[in-house]
């Protein structure tokens, strides 16, 4: 089968990516596919790092392994592991009231809110600015006029009780509480937390840096700035025309403001929003993540082993990650003072030996969250055939995904650009888990089943 320049040309680094290259080629022949990443590790060691196709519809540039993907409520996932940290450097508590940690937040019926509660989706402020937000959506970009609405909402449900998908909420009230918290800007405890202990810069925003690298021109030079690595996304009509609705097709209970949205529309909706540019400049930390599948999927990979940072990532992917300035308009020598400050930690969490119950809700955690529910702290949990948990991650509608395997020590991230209802991620997931000898999680095999859509 032709690759035709489509497929970016690196090495492939086992037989698995040689197979899935394969398939990648199938999927773009069906249309399925404009642009796309994929990077796995296993074991500490990277098996995958693919890139294929171009940045968008309009956009014949070819993606890069350091492209960066629009990647919607993925963010979410790094998001609820930035509360973790602080939790695990003694700044808050996850059965603490948020209104100890953030008082304007106490108002309104607010007080017994804990911060267990809006990791695990039971908050009952899911609705919360769901008015604002349809009347004009570019409220969403003005951070402080955020926080400040979900410091004076009105939950609707009593916490604790009632599990519904904090769809845009989520990203405000976790943010609020990390500034709050950490007395730091959101993007301060970002890159502190894991941008810089895993040596990811230039490749994880929430909220991508204005401006381009001073010691560049756009587009040439060695240093390429932000912008001009953005992926722009775009929905798969025909796949999207299969559901008429969200409901609860993801497997989690949805709010009613999604519940009375037709699919189509919504994603159509969140595309418009996420290719304007302010839109990926601002923090909105449920849904406006921009990342390479590698910095991702090394993110996850060092989760699975309890925080531990993996050996530096393969060097036969060009450009190097890590090699872009994090903020492009800071001088090489405003750069240098930053990485020279920054300490290069072999573990991201101090105290690893419970980090993953925490992440699902299990074991000591068990009590903070939900039974039964989709959700554990944070992370959506992912289990085996026979109902075992064996992992956690996060996907955002359209397919990106990222998720890790802690019981295998395996990790994977997928971008892409083309937005579609689930199959193609887990077409690209059961070919990776069945070559490895691993589980498939029970959350992709029911997309390829019956075509349920990944949640936003």
């Amino acid at each position: 089968m032709a690759n035709d320049g489509w497929m970016y040309d690196t090495p492939a680094h086992s037989h698995v990516e040689a197979k899935l290259r394969q398939l990648l080629l199938e999927l773009r022949n069906d249309n399925k596919l404009v642009g796309i990443q994929v990077c796995a590790y296993k074991d500490g060691e990277v098996i995958i790092d693919t890139a294929a196709g171009v940045l968008g519809e309009n956009d014949p540039r070819p993606v890069q392994p350091d492209s960066l993907f629009p990647v919607l409520s993925v963010s979410k996932g790094v998001t609820a592991g930035m509360l973790h940290w602080l939790v695990d450097n003694g700044k808050l508590k996850l059965d603490e009231n948020v209104a100890n940690i953030w008082p304007e937040f106490g108002s309104n019926g607010k007080d017994r809110i804990k911060v267990h509660h809006v990791l695990n989706h039971t908050s009952g402020l899911h609705n919360a600015m769901a008015d604002a937000v349809h009347k004009d959506h570019r409220i969403v970009s003005d951070w402080d006029e955020c926080l400040n609405r979900i410091a004076k909402s009105v939950p609707e449900t009593e916490p604790g009780q009632v599990q519904l998908y904090h769809y845009l909420t989520f990203g405000w009230l976790c943010g609020g509480i990390i500034e709050r918290a950490s007395g730091k800007k959101f993007q301060e405890i970002l890159e502190e937390a894991f941008i810089h202990p895993l040596q990811i810069e230039g490749e994880l925003y929430v909220g991508i840096p204005p401006g381009m690298c001073v010691d560049c021109a756009c587009f040439t030079g060695d240093k390429i700035c932000v912008e001009s690595r953005l992926a722009t996304i775009a929905v798969d009509a025909d796949d999207g025309s299969k559901f008429s609705g969200i409901g609860n097709r993801s497997g989690v209970e949805m709010p009613s403001t999604l519940q009375q949205i037709n699919t189509v529309k919504l994603t159509r909706m969140l595309t418009a929003m996420c290719n304007e540019l302010n839109n990926r400049r601002a923090v909105i930390p449920a849904v406006n993540g921009h990342c390479s599948a590698r910095a991702l999927a090394r993110y996850y990979a060092a989760l699975a082993d309890g925080g531990v940072v993996p050996p530096p990532h393969s060097s036969s992917s060009k450009p190097p990650l890590g090699s872009h300035p994090h903020i492009p308009e800071k001088s090489p020598r405003e750069q240098k003072d930053i990485d020279d400050d920054t300490s290069r930690s072999s573990k991201m969490f101090r105290n690893s030996s419970g980090i993953h119950d925490a992440f699902l809700g299990a074991g000591d955690y068990e009590k903070l969250i939900l039974p039964d529910g989709s959700f554990g702290l944070g992370f959506k949990r992912y289990s085996s055939e026979d109902g075992s948990l064996i992992g956690f991650g996060h996907s955002g509608m359209g397919g990106s995904t990222g998720f890790c395997d802690f019981k295998h020590r395996f990790a994977i991230a997928v971008t892409l650009n083309k937005l579609s209802f689930g199959t193609v991620t887990a077409s690209i997931i059961q070919l990776v888990c069945s070559e490895l000898n691993i589980p498939l999680p029970q959350q992709y095999a029911r997309f390829l089943e019956v075509g349920k859509p990944l949640i936003n």
